[in-house]
């Protein structure tokens, strides 16, 4: 089996991993934050271009804290969608926090929910199964001919035929007549 198909499949797997891994965290978030997460209103403070995808926005912004600090994030947003409310500057945003860490928030909206995290884990096993037809199905490394001269399975005088040439036809005797 190549090397090529086996980091292959392995990269992929693993970007499939770390991607539900992702998924799964972020809606433990979600359950942790409709259980004991605290309101607050924050606004955005700037928006820029994404210098790797020029489609996405990202938006900067920030939400006071009861003790008077506040925190800072910004979120990824897609540039492209008919009817998707794009954020500008000093838009008024809502915010979950849990209490304890404030730094653990996300946007009202922004939630992931269990159909999320199910389609997740319907797309890393069907990632998983073409991953591994991939690399059962990859060309096997055969192995290369000797090289120089190799000795023949076996020796043979010079008298002897070739084995693949053809004997010789029967020589028949001639008979006289009335012989017998």
């Amino acid at each position: 089996m190549p090397m090529n198909a086996m980091l292959m499949g392995v990269l992929v797997v693993g970007a499939a991993l770390v991607t539900l891994v992702r998924l799964l965290l972020q809606h433990q978030l979600t359950l942790e934050l409709r259980e004991q997460g605290l309101h607050a209103r924050g606004e955005v403070t700037h928006v820029r271009r994404s210098w790797l995808n020029a489609r996405h926005r990202i938006v900067e912004y920030v939400f006071p804290l009861p003790d008077g600090g506040e925190i800072r994030g910004e979120y990824s947003e897609s540039r492209n969608g008919f009817l998707s409310q794009r954020a500008s500057e000093g838009d008024s945003l809502e915010f979950l926090y849990l209490p304890d860490n404030p730094h653990r928030h996300q946007r009202v909206g922004a939630e992931v929910g269990l159909f999320t995290v199910l389609t997740g884990v319907l797309g890393l096993v069907v990632v998983m199964a073409l991953a591994i037809i991939l690399v059962m199905n990859a060309p096997s490394k055969k192995t290369p001919a000797p090289r120089g001269p190799t000795p023949a399975g076996r020796l043979r005088t010079y008298d002897e035929p070739s084995p693949r040439a053809k004997p010789p036809p029967p020589t028949r005797e001639k008979r006289q007549a009335g012989a017998y």
